[in-house]
């Protein structure tokens, strides 16, 4: 399926987002703190990683995000000109993947916005992102977030070491 042209904006009161499909994440129960039980430290946070379930990356700040999709990868310019950059991955099951604001983990509900959803085909991911400070200067002020998705054969060996950010 072809992400390009879809976007959205996703205001957050954490310092970071998540991204998961709703299989990923139908073991928490409805209004469960899975933050600060089971997304807390480097060691659960990288669980979830290497296993592609819920991802998740810090923005430094709350604020408003807005997020465009592009399938594949970006180009080289693009990937050296961006002053932020990450690469994680994804399982996609079930055809969907939501993006949440990372504090949703702390009062858990199941149910996603619609408009914070991108389909996807069933498989494994790279998830390349990619930022620069607004205009404004400061992070998470209507701050713009490229995520281009590849389609891979298997799941990619991604860094095991730390809690990702963006910014």
């Amino acid at each position: 399926m072809s992400v390009e042209r879809k976007q959205f904006c996703l205001d957050i009161s954490g310092l970071g987002i998540i991204f998961y499909s709703p299989e990923a994440a139908s073991h928490i129960s409805d209004g469960e703190d899975y933050l600060s039980t089971n997304y807390w430290t480097e060691k659960q946070v990288q669980s979830h990683i290497q296993q592609g379930s819920i991802v998740g990356f810090g923005t430094s700040t709350p604020g408003t995000f807005f997020l465009s999709f592009h399938d594949g990868n970006p180009k080289n310019q693009e990937l050296l000109n961006a002053e932020f950059k990450l690469r994680l991955g994804i399982q996609c099951v079930g055809g969907l993947i939501c993006f949440r604001d990372l504090y949703d983990l702390l009062d858990w509900k199941a149910d996603c916005p619609k408009e914070q959803t991108v389909q996807l085909d069933d498989g494994s991911y790279h998830m390349t992102l990619l930022s620069h400070r607004p205009d404004s200067g400061v992070l998470g002020d209507k701050q713009k977030i490229q995520v281009f998705l590849q389609k891979l054969e298997s799941f990619p060996a991604l860094s095991t070491q730390g809690i990702p950010t963006l910014c």
